[in-house]
């Protein structure tokens, strides 16, 4: 009776195998991504907190404004993101800043460069928190 059991149980392992061996489900990437994230430009534009809202479609809206006065400070932008990974690239349509970095659940940070050119660290936090302070986690 008792090796029926262990026969049982140890099938019963074996079966659990391969999806543990293929890691943890993930949901799909636009999903993780839509919604409001919280964004900090510490070196290019300190004192201003970003927003974006991302869609599923590969596409997203960002707004301005300062800390101090919550006056806006840029009409709204549109642009486009890509994510390979954990790589997320956000490019605006009409300036040509690109935000390059990785994601790490709700947390993104990397670097913002203007028409290719390095000029802040960033980073981003899902929702309409900010995230205090920025805390790079890509070179």
């Amino acid at each position: 009776m008792a090796a029926l059991r262990f026969a049982r149980l140890t099938l019963a392992l074996l079966m659990l195998l391969p999806p543990l061996l293929a890691g943890p489900a993930r949901a799909a990437p636009a999903d993780d991504l839509a919604g409001e994230w919280t964004i900090l430009i510490p070196d290019a534009f300190p004192g201003i907190t970003f927003s974006w809202q991302v869609k599923q479609d590969g596409t997203y809206l960002e707004d301005a404004r300062r800390v101090v006065s919550g006056r806006r400070t840029q009409p709204t932008m549109a642009g486009h993101w890509s994510l390979e990974d954990r790589h997320l690239v956000m490019t605006q349509d009409t300036q040509g800043f690109v935000f390059e970095g990785d994601i790490s659940g709700n947390y993104y940070s990397g670097s913002l460069f203007l028409k290719g050119v390095e000029i802040s660290h960033f980073c981003a936090l899902k929702g309409g928190k900010s995230p205090g302070t920025c805390t790079r986690l890509s070179a």
